[in-house]
């Protein structure tokens, strides 16, 4: 089974990191950080480049005490989610292609996804100074593991 997994984590500077999984085993990482104007493009280039099952993440705008305070940065942060909602439906609509879309929050993706996780699947030194595509890589393993098969990376399947 193949399945293309893109975790986003959207904000002024947004993070991307697309995986795919190829039986059960990481076979390819893209990593990106772009300005909040190109992410629709760069989640278009990427629903378009697999013929394969696809599992967007993105990191859920949680309204709350920290985010009332975010001002303009909450209200791009806020847009991009819904931004990227559409640009989902709008190509799951034109193109026979499954395309399975979830918004989690970093309250239950960040424990999990730890950094022991990211530098066990070797997604820690592809984000290197890239924090936003750092929280990126934490929703795509979180989604690859969970919903597409993949082992987790601190377990001994995942070292076969």
């Amino acid at each position: 089974m193949v399945a293309h997994v893109i975790g986003v984590d959207p904000g002024p500077v947004p993070g991307v990191v697309s995986l795919t999984v190829v039986a059960g085993r990481l076979h390819e990482v893209n990593v990106a950080q772009c300005s909040a104007e190109l992410l629709t493009d760069v989640l278009q280039a990427l629903l378009e480049r697999h013929e394969v099952r696809t599992l967007v993440q993105v990191e859920a705008f949680v309204v709350g005490r920290t985010s009332m305070r975010s001002g303009a940065a909450g209200a791009v942060t806020r847009d991009l989610v819904g931004q990227t909602a559409q640009t989902v439906t709008d190509f799951r609509r034109s193109r026979d292609h499954v395309v399975h879309y979830a918004q989690r929050s970093a309250s239950q993706v960040k424990p999990w996804a730890n950094d022991a996780r990211l530098l066990a699947a070797g997604l820690a030194s592809r984000t290197t100074g890239m924090r936003h595509a750092r929280d990126a890589a934490r929703h795509a393993l979180w989604s690859a593991v969970h919903d597409a098969g993949l082992p987790d990376p601190l377990s001994k399947e995942w070292k076969r």
